[in-house]
């Protein structure tokens, strides 16, 4: 008898052993959890469109993530945060008297992400140039510089230590007072986000070339532009 119980117990030791990998479709499993074959899949009905709201069914395919615990779940639908044409009232920057630098913030908004995405940022800006005190074209022959770019904030406030998006535009004009028309910026960026709420803050600045008080001017920023926001849910 004794020996009968002691086979016994090596045979059950032996499958425990051998449940250690477990294998479908193959008899000699790779992994805690092999399936083989060239068209293998995994259903897990907890993630389909009947028992998920982030599931929006048809044909489309949704990404699956994973947390610290090794959870799966379904991620959020990727799209469009926020799209805003003709941002606010168009904005005017003067450079400082003697055509130095000067900056301003055009337009901010905000947004919440509810897990971690990939958000890409694209601006779509008008400049229109004019002398300092914009009763006439440019007609100096002076390099006119206007910049754009974007700070990151919190929802409400902006963090200046960095700046994103930089895009630059050169203007000049010698041969007549009659030119005008607009000059345009854009530029389009991507950057990892955690879950939180942001805000972008759009900026313009101006700068001449002469360090002259006549080779100041100004620009008008936004008769024409666009700011979107897109996340890519990870």
């Amino acid at each position: 008898m004794k020996k009968i119980i002691t086979l016994c117990l090596f045979s059950m030791l032996a499958a425990v052993s051998g449940w250690s990998q477990v294998g479908i479709g193959t008899t000699n499993p790779q992994e805690a959890l092999h399936i083989a074959g060239a068209n293998a899949n995994i259903r897990i009905d907890g993630l389909n469109s009947a028992n998920n709201s982030k599931n929006m069914g048809g044909t489309d395919m949704y990404n699956v993530v994973v947390d610290a615990d090794g959870k799966l779940s379904l991620s959020n639908l990727s799209g469009e945060l926020s799209s805003a044409a003709e941002m606010v009232a168009p904005v005017v920057l003067q450079t400082a008297a003697n055509s130095g630098m000067n900056s301003s913030e055009l337009y901010s908004e905000s947004f919440t992400l509810t897990q971690k995405a990939l958000v890409v940022i694209t601006y779509y800006v008008s400049m229109e140039f004019e002398s300092y005190d914009g009763t006439s074209n440019v007609e100096d022959g002076r390099a006119k510089i206007a910049h754009n770019y974007w700070y990151l904030g919190d929802g409400t406030t902006a963090d200046t230590s960095k700046s994103y998006g930089m895009t630059s535009a050169v203007y000049f004009n010698s041969n007549t007072n009659t030119a005008s028309g607009y000059v345009y910026n854009s530029r389009s960026v991507t950057i990892p986000l955690n879950a939180g709420t942001y805000s972008i803050h759009l900026n313009g600045a101006v700068y001449g070339g002469g360090l002259t008080s006549d080779a100041a001017f100004r620009v008008t920023f936004g008769d024409v532009d666009r700011l979107d926001i897109h996340a890519i849910y990870l």
